[in-house]
């Protein structure tokens, strides 16, 4: 679109000016820009972050070498030891032949990267042009990363987006004694175990599509001749023995290895039962034993039971990523030919079927196993690899095997991809309307979009047929209608009415920008693949499977059970220690996160020998206040955020921690300032458990193509502002942490950490209180010129107030915003399509005087708190240090990740357990960057109403147009006369 929709704009609306007497504001106010970077957007005005992305895309790539060769001309075969450093990571990367990782079956002349960052460059002979595929050897070494990522670049290029994310998985394990076996507590409930990585060599494995769109490995066009293949991390730590260049072939069909009549009857009267919990090996952490109680047929290790918890199955909703995968090792008495059975429920993809890929010893055997089917249901079921379901019988030697299902996108994965091009050319379309109307479009004003864009009827008219025919497929793939694929109607029938009538576009927008986030959400959702197994069954001709369907009177036993042991079973309680000299210890978050805490503390505290009073845990629903002044109160409790420890503090039911003699050495755990928020007069009521810190978030693609650097325009405030005239002027916002009203349990809205205020001020060397804490700064004439500043970010700069930070962020309509750094979390588990796309960095600052810059930003978290009834004060100390350890966060942080996956990635107050934790060695530069500025703002008792007042008064200045001097200080007396109040009434004045 370079050069076209701009002049076309002008051109038109010059053509138009007399009769519709109407101009584009946007594209004039562009006209007069003068700067380079504004040039090229001129010539660009159609082109955004996700353009270039979708330029760079796999599609695109397979799509411009479609009619490529492909080579048969066998392996090409690179050693390891044929890698050489790039240039300029010499001290990153490792080389080494010693020997340490060479067995058997695998040689010492291997690449071995131990470092997490680097790049390495071999060289290749290519016989001839073609299509080509890569597979490498490698062993994952024992690191902080969950998987191993690489980029690839053939001649110092990345061929296309998916290419710089290769994910080569590694091995995990349940953390067991003996594998096959659940371990249980003393309440004879099963006891989940963790997830513990196993380096372990894999042999062959394929560069595959991560994105889930595509079946068959990646492929790589590569002309005759040299070419320098490079791998760049900063996810290494990977032993690599060979990669290859090949060509995929599909397996053949089953016809080809089915058995004759003769050798059905090699081994009889054999059945081999796989219990899903048990599986040996794992690509993913998160692939973690799941329990089912839907239905009492399901079968356990360790027996059944309607009332105790049972690990009776694998998968539910953590296994739906494409390519990762599950195997299990067993051992057949007696050879022969088996059929398979899978005993499984797909309850996640509505109207759809979940799809998994058969491996035998590491080898599809045919083609109907390359893809098995698994249709929706909310009832168990068995599944067995022919679609027509068929017997299928696999030779099997008398011995150790293996059986590995691998998720796979299966054909909905190229609807997926074709939907996915549709959503970007429409919400292209989207932009550049955008740039033409604004976002606030004038409902009076006809901006004649249809001849501004003379192609977007024509588009819109095609991108409706589009839909229709890809929701046809999907609906005749599903083999219903009615499904969730609606969302495409819906979407067409909104093109439908911009192509009938063009001059609604504009007040279209809103319809068109909601339908293309519902439908990103429905590409993302259906390309994943959830599936459920309980067990999985070999068994020979003679024999039949077992029964998978239950009885009314079954279902009924078991109902009633489960309803009388109801009474009897204490669910609140987590631990098996209650009574006697227990502590009592409560926690207020999510179940999963409860009973990681509680399998941590069972198996690394209360299992102790040193320990003689052991943690009671209970999961609560709040009321700990009320709890507390009821004498029902707990003797200490976890995750305590906001100003509850202040508040309690002040009421003088919290033991002084500060008092301890090793509570210097506990205190250097964290950030300088970290107690601040947990500080009350001349005492320290609580110990991080987590810290939740702002950073800056950016599109990197979006402000490349605007010529803004993020390290230099937005290192400060002011050079922030100095690129706003680029960005508004293409109507592209900066999104600053502006939160409307305080959550239950946090402190108030306007000290959340990333308040732009506090940032101001903390910036400046100057707090929220005076020393006493008794009354307030916002005197000061520094305070005076941050709160004016802050204002002047929503009335001279027209900063929109509230917004919805992902999807802004996503769209590429707000490629700046400050959230809270586990906003990453967020985007790397739930938009994906933008991965590599964006990264974050600390806030802006303000220059001191000497020239430095001040990053300084206030933090919010939570704190694990001692009550002082606790009878044994000493062991709760105990138990508190040992949480907040870097030994212990380190290792919830992992267990709950295994648990929530990356959307789980824990905020850990410990700064050495933070390291440990699976950042990039970038990323955990910026995130030390930031959190070495760190000032925390005092919580005190009367906070509720300093925030409250000032959040009033910039509402008064904000939206009411008053003068920002006069109004901070008449609202800064109600906030000290309500500080004073507060304080009279604890008798500390």
């Amino acid at each position: 679109m370079k050069n076209t929709l701009f002049r076309r704009v002008v051109s038109s609306a010059v053509a138009l000016a007399l009769s519709t007497s109407c101009l584009l504001p946007a594209v004039w106010a562009a006209a007069d820009t003068t700067d380079t970077a504004n040039n090229a957007a001129e010539e660009d005005i159609g082109t955004t972050g996700t353009d270039s992305l979708r330029q760079t895309s796999y599609s695109t790539y397979l799509q411009k070498h479609q009619d490529a060769a492909r080579p048969d001309v066998g392996d090409i075969t690179i050693s390891g030891a044929d890698f050489s450093v790039t240039p300029g990571w010499e001290d990153l990367t490792v080389l080494t032949q010693d020997g340490q990782y060479a067995d058997t079956t695998h040689s010492a002349d291997y690449l071995c990267w131990e470092s997490e960052e680097g790049s390495v460059t071999a060289t290749v002979e290519i016989p001839e042009d073609g299509l080509y595929n890569m597979r490498a050897t490698y062993y994952a070494m024992a690191s902080k990363s969950s998987a191993v990522e690489v980029s690839v670049l053939i001649d110092g290029e990345s061929p296309y987006a998916t290419a710089s994310r290769i994910t080569l998985n590694k091995v995990w394990i349940n953390d067991v004694e003996v594998q096959g076996t659940i371990e249980q507590n003393s309440r004879n409930n099963d006891i989940r175990p963790s997830q513990v990585e196993l380096p372990m060599w894999q042999d062959d494995v394929p560069f595959k599509d991560v994105d889930g769109l595509y079946n068959e490995p990646l492929y790589f066009y590569m002309t005759k001749g040299t070419h320098e293949i490079t791998l760049e991390s900063q996810r290494a730590s990977f032993v690599l023995e060979d990669l290859t260049i090949y060509q995929y072939k599909m397996p053949g069909a089953y016809l080809d290895i089915a058995p004759s009549d003769s050798d059905l009857s090699m081994a009889s009267g054999q059945k081999i039962i796989l219990e899903g919990e048990t599986a040996n090996y794992k690509s993913a952490r998160t692939l973690y034993p799941t329990a089912d109680k839907t239905s009492y047929m399901t079968s356990a290790v360790n027996g059944k039971s309607p009332t105790k918890t049972r690990y009776n199955s694998i998968g539910k909703a953590s296994w739906s990523h494409s390519t990762e995968s599950v195997t299990w090792e067993f051992n057949v008495p007696v050879e022969g030919y088996y059929k398979l059975g899978i005993f499984s429920m797909q309850d996640q993809l509505r109207g759809m079927y979940s799809n998994r890929r058969l491996y035998i010893d590491g080898v599809v055997p045919c083609k109907e196993a390359d893809q098995i089917k698994f249709y929706y249901s909310n009832k168990w079921g068995i599944v067995v690899p022919d679609a027509n379901a068929k017997d299928m019988y696999f030779h099997f030697t008398a011995g150790t095997h293996q059986i590995t299902l691998e998720a796979i996108p299966g054909e909905i994965g190229e609807i997926m991809g074709e939907l996915d091009e549709i959503v970007y050319n429409i919400n292209s379309y989207y932009r550049q309307i955008r740039q033409i109307t604004g976002p606030s479009p004038d409902e009076y004003n006809n901006y004649m979009i249809n001849v501004a864009i003379p192609t977007i009827v024509d588009d819109f008219k095609l991108y409706a047929k589009q839909l229709r025919d890809e929701k046809k497929k999907i609906e005749n793939l599903s083999k219903s209608g009615g499904t969730e694929a609606e969302t495409l109607e819906k979407m067409a029938i909104v093109l439908d009415k911009c192509v009938k009538k063009p001059d609604i576009i504009p007040e279209m927008m809103g319809q068109i920008k909601d339908n293309v986030t519902a439908l990103s959400t429905f590409i993302n959702s259906t390309r994943e693949q959830p599936l459920e197994i309980d067990k999985i069954e070999l068994i020979t001709k003679d024999m039949k499977f077992s029964k998978y369907k239950g009885n009314f009177f079954g279902a009924l036993a078991n109902g009633f059970k489960a309803f009388i042991g109801s009474f009897f079973e204490d669910y609140n309680s987590l631990s098996d220690t209650a009574g006697g000299d227990s502590l009592e210890c409560w926690v207020m978050v999510g179940r999963d996160n409860a009973m990681v805490v509680q399998e941590l503390i069972d198996a690394e505290y209360n299992s102790r020998d040193d320990v003689k009073t052991k943690i009671n845990l209970k999961l609560v629903a709040g009321g700990i206040t009320e709890a507390t002044f009821s004498g029902k109160g707990p003797d200490l409790a976890l995750f305590i955020g906001g100003d509850y420890p202040i508040q309690l503090a002040a009421r003088g039911v919290l033991t002084d921690v500060s008092q301890y003699p090793d509570y210097d050495e506990v205190k250097a755990r964290f950030a300088e300032h970290a107690m601040t928020l947990y500080t009350y007069g001349d005492g320290v009521y609580g110990v991080p458990c987590e810290q939740r810190f702002p950073m800056l978030f950016y599109r990197t693609d979006i402000l490349n193509e605007y010529g803004i650097d993020p390290e230099e325009d937005l290192n400060t405030w002011d050079n922030l502002i100095n690129t706003l005239p680029t960005l508004q002027r293409n109507y592209l916002e900066v999104g600053l942490e502006l939160p409307v009203t305080g959550v239950g349990g946090t402190v108030s809205a306007i000290i959340e950490n990333g308040n732009t205020f506090s940032m101001l001020l903390l910036q400046q060397g100057l707090t929220f209180y005076n020393e006493e804490q008794s009354k307030t700064n916002f005197d000061d004439l520094k305070a005076i010129d941050a709160f004016d500043r802050w204002t002047k970010f929503y009335t001279t700069y027209s900063f929109t107030q509230t917004y919805d930070a992902f999807s802004r962020f996503r769209q590429g309509d707000m490629p700046v915003l400050i959230r809270d750094y586990t906003f990453y979390n967020q985007l790397y588990a739930a938009a994906p399509e933008i991965k590599g796309c964006w990264a974050f960095r600390p806030v802006p600052g303000t220059v001191r005087e000497d020239g430095s810059i001040d990053h300084s930003a206030n933090s919010e978290g939570s704190a694990a708190i001692i009550f002082t009834k606790a009878k044994d004060q000493q062991g709760a100390w105990q138990f508190v240090k040992w949480f907040t350890s870097k030994e212990a966060q380190t290792q919830y942080g992992i267990n709950i990740e295994s648990v929530l996956g990356p959307m789980g990635r824990y905020a850990t107050a410990n700064r050495e357990a933070l390291e440990a934790l699976p950042w990039t060695a970038n990323e955990l530069k910026q995130l030390n960057a930031q959190l070495d500025t760190q000032k925390e703002i005092p919580v005190i008792p009367a906070s509720y109403g300093v925030t409250r007042n000032l959040f009033n008064a910039f509402r008064a200045v904000v939206n009411n147009g008053e003068n920002a001097r006069d109004t901070l200080f008449w609202y800064n007396k109600d906030i000290n006369d309500e500080i004073t109040r507060k304080r009279e009434d604890l008798g500390l004045e």
